[in-house]
């Protein structure tokens, strides 16, 4: 039972993880490229996860590093969009968005220790990761999504 229940939060996240990307992309300027860089920070965060939970389910640990360097590359992205200038806007509490960041980092410091655990084969401490980075997205939607 603890499965099922994690596999349906996990499939929620992915959903919420996707709203959120689109509300902060239709949230920003008009930047094309801008909406772009978030909107595939979003869908690989999206993707990893079901690979994520895939990979619990069937105990197939070598398939998750890989979902992770997606993200990884979506994020350098971003951070690139960033340094160039463009500023990222949140749905709501604007005002905030240092905090934001901050919860940020701890999510990719927590998704590489996810990365690491399953590299190792430990697949307790990966569904461990995978629940604390499942919350941790409920959270930054419920304060900073509309």
């Amino acid at each position: 039972m603890k499965i099922k229940n994690f596999i349906r939060v996990t499939l929620c996240a992915g959903v919420l993880g996707t709203t959120f990307i689109a509300s902060l992309a239709w949230s920003q300027t008009k930047s094309g490229a801008e909406t772009r860089v978030i909107r595939e920070e979003m869908a690989a965060l999206d993707q990893a996860f079901k690979t994520i939970i895939d990979a619990l389910v069937l105990g197939d640990m070598e398939r998750i590093k890989p979902a992770v360097t997606g993200i990884s590359e979506a994020r350098e992205r971003v951070e690139g969009a960033i340094k160039a200038g463009q500023r990222i806007l949140l749905p709501k509490n604007q005002s905030q968005v240092r905090e934001f960041f901050k919860l940020d980092e701890q999510f990719h410091t927590d998704l590489e220790e996810l990365s690491k655990a399953a590299e190792t084969g430990q697949k307790k401490v990966v569904k461990n990761y995978a629940h604390k980075l499942l919350d941790a997205c409920v959270v930054c939607h419920e304060k900073y999504r509309k």
